[in-house]
């Protein structure tokens, strides 16, 4: 009888109560004797069919094992597994909704990059100028060689046209490029000079910046590109306050 097996009875549940069904009232031994089970397995099945509530026991010597009317019997049986089901089905959804709502384990925050050569700290500039929203503060660049400074004021142009507050800070003797100086000036790209050595810093937005050092000593530029908002913030102030003692161009 498959119905049973979906059911959740076994085998040897199955055969027990088959044998049942057709003698309505039978001993272990009979019961044995009629589905060909082994005594010794007879008894355990009649206690969890007796469980189940499909037959009951009578008191007697020998014991005796009557089947309760299937209809009944079968309808009590799957509230039960229904019951069963409702059960394991909240345990199910209350167990796997705490782990879906809990949140994923935190991931070491990366603050700072490292990384070394001239490249990288174009190719900062160029990302820090596509995607500027508020400012764009730069202090350390030296005017006193041309380089790609004409391809950078044609960027900085179109942002400046869009109402980014761009600052520059020269470091260099800006004087030997006067010419290149006077076509910031004309873009209103504000200028600033102040007298330092070896270090550029490129602030965007106020939240990300880069530390460029240039020292003699060192075969290539060292770059710092911080990504936190608190250390950039902190470069921010920096910037500002050296741009409050430099001297306007």
């Amino acid at each position: 009888m498959r119905s049973l097996k979906k059911l959740g009875l076994t085998k040897y549940e199955t055969c027990v109560y088959k044998t049942l069904l057709r003698s309505k009232k039978l001993n272990a031994k009979e019961i044995s004797k009629q589905s060909n089970i082994p005594p010794t397995a007879v008894y355990p099945n009649l206690s969890s069919l007796k469980g189940k509530q499909l037959i009951q026991k009578i008191e007697s010597d020998p014991a005796i094992f009557e089947i309760l009317p299937p209809k009944a019997a079968i309808k009590n049986l799957i509230s039960q597994r229904k019951k069963s089901l409702q059960d394991l089905e909240n345990q199910a959804i209350e167990e796997t909704t705490t782990i879906f709502s809990e949140s994923p384990p935190e991931k070491e925050k990366e603050i700072i990059k490292f990384t070394k050569g001239k490249t990288f700290s174009s190719e900062v500039y160029n990302e820090a100028i596509k995607k500027v929203n508020k400012s764009l503060y730069v202090l350390g660049w030296r005017f006193e060689k041309v380089g790609n400074r004409y391809e950078y004021l044609r960027k900085l142009r179109t942002i400046v046209k869009k109402g980014i507050d761009v600052r520059i800070i020269a470091t260099g003797k800006y004087e030997k490029n006067i010419e290149l100086v006077e076509a910031y000036k004309k873009e209103k790209i504000k200028l600033r000079y102040f007298p330092l050595n070896n270090i550029s810093i490129l602030i965007i937005d106020n939240r990300e910046c880069k530390i460029t050092l240039k020292d003699r000593s060192l075969s290539e530029k060292h770059n710092l590109q911080i990504l936190d908002s608190s250390l950039s913030q902190a470069l921010q102030t920096y910037f500002l306050d050296t741009w409050e003692k430099a001297r306007p161009i």
